[in-house]
């Protein structure tokens, strides 16, 4: 079935991308599902359900993607987002008005029912989603090393949103890319439109991650 979406990810994922967005109508309007925007994740019969790299890596944030859906996975859990979809069939067919973003935002007060950056295997059980898209004013960028993980440094943002603070590893390519090449590029914006995610399993916890990234002056 011919399914359209904004994409408002296009992450590292182990082995791969994982891409996701926000589904639209032929209007290029955003569909909803119980009074909030309605989510896809494109997967493929890989290990960790990740798309390969050289499929979407020409993919960008905002891009109006049309694919070929197929089946929904067998297992119910958190990830209701995902769905196969047929390789060959992937197309931009336009580019999401950056004025109609507030209409994609996500109306919950915590991330994911939470206010940590990490959640119990148990807890991620009682999840019916994985997705969000939030908006922040209060944002900053550190990178941190951690024991765990090799002391290879990770970029991290610590941001404010409905009054509670996060601190969330990035995984968007491109931001990760521009910030390397000129980390003072980020003080020119004031508000950041995240993708959030959550990771599968490290050591019995899965993480929040911040999937994309898209800054706007305010």
């Amino acid at each position: 079935m011919p399914t359209r979406f904004v994409c408002l990810a296009n992450s590292y994922k182990e082995g791969g991308r994982c891409v996701a967005g926000i589904e639209l109508d032929n209007n290029n309007n955003p569909k909803t599902k119980n009074g909030s925007p309605k989510w896809i994740r494109p997967i493929c019969d890989t290990l960790y359900k990740e798309i390969p790299t050289d499929l979407v890596a020409q993919l960008n944030l905002l891009d109006i993607i049309e694919i070929e859906t197929t089946d929904s996975p067998d297992e119910k859990n958190y990830q209701s987002e995902n769905i196969y979809f047929s390789e060959n069939s992937i197309k931009v067919v336009d580019r999401f008005n950056s004025e109609n973003l507030n209409s994609l935002l996500d109306n919950r007060k915590l991330i994911f029912n939470s206010r940590g950056k990490a959640m119990s295997e148990e807890f991620v059980e009682s999840l019916s989603y994985s997705l969000m898209f939030i908006k922040t004013n209060e944002f900053q960028i550190v990178s941190k090393t951690f024991d765990d993980r090799s002391k290879k440094p990770q970029l991290r943002m610590l941001f404010c949103y409905h009054q509670n603070e996060y601190d969330f590893s990035i995984t968007d390519p491109v931001f990760l890319h521009k910030y390397k090449v000129n980390r003072n590029f980020i003080n020119a914006y004031k508000e950041a439109l995240l993708c959030v995610s959550v990771s599968i399993p490290w050591n019995n916890w899965h993480y929040k991650l911040i999937a994309g990234i898209i800054l706007r002056r305010a």
